[in-house]
């Protein structure tokens, strides 16, 4: 069981997770192919590490 304070480190990592999710998104659509390729290297492991994070959040927030 999380206490007050860790729930919303972790809500507040979550957020901002997602946040980076979506710029990686948009930044995967630039003009620049390399620029594009590296951010949609980037964005493999980003969405990685959101989903790990809303698991968290979802299994937590069930107990």
């Amino acid at each position: 069981m999380l206490n007050g304070n860790d729930k919303e480190r972790l809500e507040k990592a979550a957020q901002s997770a997602d946040l980076f999710v979506q710029d990686l998104q948009d930044l995967a659509k630039a003009e620049d192919v390399l620029l594009a390729n590296i951010a949609e290297e980037l964005l493999k492991h980003a969405a990685v590490l959101e989903q790990r994070l809303c698991r968290i959040e979802h299994v937590t927030n069930t107990e």
